[in-house]
């Protein structure tokens, strides 16, 4: 291999794997949605396409045991979509066992030694396996050895083409990291390349040449068993930046082929065929009768249009494949369009967001310089900035928000493993998954949910005997859930098992110090005492738990992204776990208000109404807390001076904003009002981390440092006083 391939594949490989990352995911979702639709058509093709999307990009880049194990995972994808094997249980097993080793041939294709013994004798017991269900078709006994797949082609496809291969490459092709070259190696690798033939009429005089501008194109005859598809999959990372014609001596079938190939879109399979002159309008409509009755008759599922035009029409097999694949595209990109992408390295987006974050504390101070000035036409100017500035970071942030369901379709494959190793039943669902929050929490509230899940599977959930014992169905739920809530984002995590044994935990709390023996708190205590290091009250040590390791890790983490947990259980009904998170860590819509000298800001999704109160409208209950009559009912108020210890005397009308926390509605007493502002989120330094009601920091344009407030602590204060009957935030001063 020369240094310049080398260099190419250096270049070129962490988007490779990047991709055949995102497909190996693809692959897992799909087997696990199989399992419930084992006769989805739709699902079965995506399933092949993505399994050949990834052999394909692996042998542009000569990863011969990516392309080799891969081959074996194809030939079975396409038995079952013949309908020669049927999605089994155990098959489907062994599917997600094949892509877990597919990712790791991937993730592991820079580094030789990675690929162990261990490794190397798994993937051959797999193949073993693949072989036994394929050959298993054919009245042959299975063969342990692993064939190479060019051998396997030869056999599974026999008769060869003479493709003829068109290609002009686009001008941007070495700079997107792309090597003509490798690809015509790629399909040597298919067949015998019987000709080619090296364009060079685009190639510049020597003095106007750019050495990082293609002008090439080939031409080139290769006789293979390969398909037009497996043929084009070769270009399929310069598909953008190439003018690609591929051909074939074509028969009556395949002029049908490329006719439906090249008709305009239409989403019914019938009127395709008839408009290519692969049916008649009159045959059509007996066959559709015939489909009708087929169902009448048998009281069963409809059988597919497309086998009985085969059968009873006589319609070639590639032609109604043809017919169905152009229906598959018509529903991929119906409607969707404009839906395109392009990939943006993290790191250049943090730094758009850290200089945004920059600009809206500027555009804050020049808007106060302005209003200073008091010159009208200066004023209306920062104020047409400042819109566009926050029409600028509604934009930018967007770009960072991607649905949790994303990150919940991982754990289908964990619910199933784990709930199968433990000899349970769950019935898994997931709500709310087009919810979005911003990349880098989805990121870091993965693990922690991972673990929740895992602790409901382990603990929560009982065996199907023991749940019919109770009155329940075999199968026990569990639902992962998330939506919008004022300002944040509240994920569930709840099952119908047996719930926190609350005696059981209070004996070991008592057992180990952490509660003073003999005292019962609340419910709400006890429960979260599992989040207390090295808190469990498994009975012994298994694989997934026992150790009381990483529920206080949860806690931890989830706290670091200035979120909330709460657990809910009902004792044999199950438990819900509620962890609220903020949407996003950077911007956020403030309210700006003033105590004595100190400035808060308030997000501004969680603010209900400001009122006013001061003299007779404020009282001291018997507790010594503050409280004011509203609508007539009484509403707590946190009074920050008394809660921060805010140096300054009381004026006699202050403000009261009533804000909306998880636990109802409350009040904080500020003293002036300084209204609305865009609000950058800082954190804050390690000293201040323990800070009650306090979530971060900003900067204000007059460069003031003004703390945000996080409105679900100060609520928990709010009750965690009213229940324990003293008022450690709301003690009255004079």
């Amino acid at each position: 291999m020369s240094d310049a391939d080398q260099d190419f594949i250096a270049a070129a490989m962490p988007a490779f794997i990047s991709e055949a990352g995102e497909q190996t995911e693809a692959i897992e979702a799909l087997l696990l949605e199989l399992e419930e639709q084992p006769d989805n058509r739709e699902l079965l093709d995506n399933l092949f396409r993505c399994a050949h999307t990834v052999k394909g990009s692996a042998g542009i880049f000569g990863l011969s045991k990516v392309v080799e194990f891969t081959h074996h995972v194809e030939t079975l994808l396409d038995k079952l979509r013949d309908g020669e094997l049927n999605l089994t249980p155990p098959l489907s097993t062994l599917l997600l066992q094949c892509n877990d080793q597919i990712k790791f041939l991937v993730d592991t294709a820079s580094d030789d030694n990675a690929d162990t013994p261990e490794q190397k004798d798994l993937r051959a017991d797999l193949v073993i396996q693949l072989r036994a269900h394929v050959e298993g078709l054919q009245g042959a006994p299975a063969v342990a050895a692993v064939a190479a797949p060019d051998d396997a082609t030869a056999d599974d496809k026999p008769g060869q083409t003479a493709w003829q291969i068109s290609a002009r490459f686009g001008p941007e092709t070495f700079r997107n990291g792309m090597d003509p070259l490798s690809i015509a190696r790629y399909l040597k690798g298919l067949g015998t390349v019987k000709s080619m033939f090296c364009g060079i009429d685009g190639v510049p005089a020597l003095v106007n040449l750019n050495p990082e501008t293609c002008y090439l194109s080939f031409n080139l005859t290769l006789e293979s068993s390969a398909n037009r598809d497996e043929v084009e999959g070769a270009f399929s990372f310069v598909a953008d930046d190439c003018e690609l014609d591929v051909v074939a001596p074509e028969t009556e079938g395949q002029k049908l082929v490329r006719a439906i190939e090249a008709m305009p879109a239409t989403p019914r399979l019938g009127d395709m065929l008839v408009s290519v002159g692969a049916v008649s309008q009159e045959k059509l409509t007996e066959v559709l009768s015939n489909q009708g009755q087929t169902k009448h008759a048998a009281s069963a599922q409809k059988p597919k249009l497309g086998n009985l035009l085969e059968t009873q029409a006589g319609v070639a097999p590639e032609v109604v494949e043809a017919a169905l694949n152009k229906q598959q595209k018509v529903r991929e990109t119906s409607g969707g369009e404009e839906n395109r992408y392009i990939r943006v390295q993290a790191d250049r987006l943090d730094l758009v967001i850290n200089l945004l974050g920059e600009l809206v504390i500027a555009g804050a101070g020049a808007n106060l310089l302005a209003r200073e000035t008091r010159n009208v036409a200066l004023i209306e100017a920062n104020l047409h900035m400042n819109s566009l500035i926050e029409e600028i970071r509604n934009g930018t942030l967007g770009l960072r928000m991607v649905p949790v369901g994303e990150t919940f379709s991982r754990f289908r494959r964990v619910v199933r493993d784990t709930a199968s190793s433990l000899g349970k039943e769950v019935n898994f669902e997931i709500v709310g998954g087009d919810a979005e929050l911003d990349k880098s929490m989805v990121e870091k509230i993965a693990d922690p949910l991972m673990h929740l899940v895992r602790n409901s599977l382990d603990h929560g959930l009982e065996p199907p005997q023991e749940r019919v014992a109770a009155g329940k169905t075999p199968a026990g739920k569990l639902t992962l859930s998330a939506r919008h809530e004022t300002g944040a984002i509240l994920i569930r995590i709840e099952d119908d098992g047996r719930g926190i044994n609350r005696e059981r935990v209070l004996q070991r709390a008592w057992n180990r110090g952490l509660i003073e023996p003999g005292t019962v708190p609340s419910d709400d205590v006890i429960n979260m005492m599992i989040f207390e290091p090295g808190f469990s009250t498994a009975e012994q040590v298994t694989n997934l738990s026992g150790r009381g390791v990483g529920m206080d890790v949860v806690r931890r983490n989830i706290e670091a992204l200035r979120g909330s947990i709460r657990l809910n259980s009902r004792a044999g009904h199950g438990l819900q776990v509620d962890i609220r998170l903020p949407l996003t860590l950077a911007i956020i819509d403030g309210f700006l208000v003033g105590v004595g000298k100190a400035k808060f800001v308030l997000p501004l999704g969680s603010v209900v109404e400001v009122i006013e109160a001061g003299g007779q409208h404020v009282r001291v209950d018997t507790t010594g807390r503050h409280c004011v009559e509203l609508r007539g009912a009484v509403l707590p108020v946190v009074r920050l001076r008394s809660l921060y210890h805010i140096e300054s005397t009381l004026p006699e009308r202050t403000s009261v904003v009533v804000v909306n926390s998880p636990r109802g509605k409350y009040g904080i007493e500020v003293e002036t009002l300084l209204g609305q502002q865009q609000t950058v989120i800082k954190p804050l330094g390690r000293l201040f981390k323990t800070l009650r009601g306090i979530s971060g920091s900003s900067i204000l344009g007059s460069g003031e440092v003004a703390l945000i407030l996080d409105v679900a602590s100060l609520g928990d204060l709010v009750t965690r006083d009213l229940h324990a009957g003293t008022t450690h935030a709301v003690a009255p001063s004079s």
